[in-house]
């Protein structure tokens, strides 16, 4: 079976939907909403590093463009970052978060990757640079 990017990405959004899925349900408990934040937002921060320093970067470097679509997701994840940021100080100060805008920037986010950027990623990468890109993402985060 040949090697897709987009199936491993699949995987590592199902990872952080059950990340976030997981605070949903301690929401109710100030301690174990803080400790589930902060796995939630350490992982997220780990696939956006992925997504940047890996898969953008070794897909610039190999096809020599930036595309839209890049420049689209960079976007996508500086306002996912500013929320997540809104979220923290808020819940320092005690204060229930609200993921309701997080969590439908999320899904709109993952749809566009899952649905067009990563098959299209998979369709112009030649075997061998799927097999380092993955072999980098591996480095980062295990299967």
């Amino acid at each position: 079976m040949p090697l897709s990017i987009e199936k491993l990405m699949l995987q590592e959004h199902k990872r952080i939907n059950k990340c976030i899925d997981d605070l949903e349900k301690h929401l109710n408990d100030y301690e174990k909403t803080k400790i589930h934040f902060s796995t939630f937002k350490w992982n997220l921060e780990k696939h956006f590093f992925v997504e940047e320093k890996v898969i953008f970067d070794m897909f610039i470097d190999i096809s020599g463009e930036e595309t839209n679509d890049i420049f689209h997701l960079l976007q996508d994840h500086v306002k996912i970052m500013q929320i997540i940021r809104v979220l923290e100080k808020n819940l320092n100060k005690k204060i229930k978060p609200d993921l309701e805008d997080l969590k439908q920037r999320l899904t709109l986010h993952k749809e566009f990757e899952d649905q067009d950027f990563y098959p299209n990623l998979d369709k112009r990468l030649t075997p061998d640079q799927k097999k380092k890109i993955a072999e980098r993402i591996r480095e980062i985060i295990p299967a």
